[in-house]
């Protein structure tokens, strides 16, 4: 097995996040939305257990592979926005928490925690319940969650990196 294989999958989540974005903006057609949704989940899920049972696991790797995951979790946010089912601020939480992810985690390996991970994973999620619900009011109620959630994480991996320097 090829890293170039493994990598390849990690950056087709960003060819899905536009897919997901042209397909709000051109159809917005929620069996299309939940294909591309789902093969987005499969290939993150795919390229990890390919990486893993390889022993293709490399820090450059795990840096690309969460750097289209953000990339496919911002293009498919901001056609949430488009269409004005969630405010734009959202967009700069999601950006600020993935910068905040990679100072915390220092040179070499990245460091994740489980609240973090957590908070990633309702990112990733977000878009396509947002479609789900189509209700502006609830999507607002879950940006707000979403955002305590994702200041709090970034509160206390700034806290741990502090004490752990210190």
């Amino acid at each position: 097995m090829n890293r170039s294989i493994v990598n390849a999958l990690s950056v087709s989540r960003i060819l899905f996040g536009f897919f997901f974005l042209i397909a709000v903006i051109l159809d917005y057609n929620i069996a299309w939305l939940i294909i591309i949704f789902a093969l987005a989940i499969l290939s993150d899920i795919m390229d990890g257990y390919l990486a893993k049972k390889y022993g293709l696991i490399v820090d450059n790797g795990s840096k690309i592979d969460v750097i289209c995951d953000f990339l496919f979790i911002i293009f498919s946010t901001f056609a949430v926005v488009w269409i004005d089912l969630a405010p734009a601020w959202f967009l700069l939480v999601i950006i600020l928490k993935l910068i905040e992810f990679f100072v915390t985690s220092g040179k070499g390996a990245l460091k994740y925690d489980r609240f973090g991970t957590f908070v990633a994973y309702m990112f990733y999620a977000f878009p396509i319940v947002a479609m789900l619900i189509n209700s502006k009011n609830i999507t607002l109620v879950l940006t707000i969650i979403i955002t305590i959630c994702a200041i709090t994480s970034s509160l206390l991996r700034i806290k741990n990196t502090r004490e752990l320097n210190d």
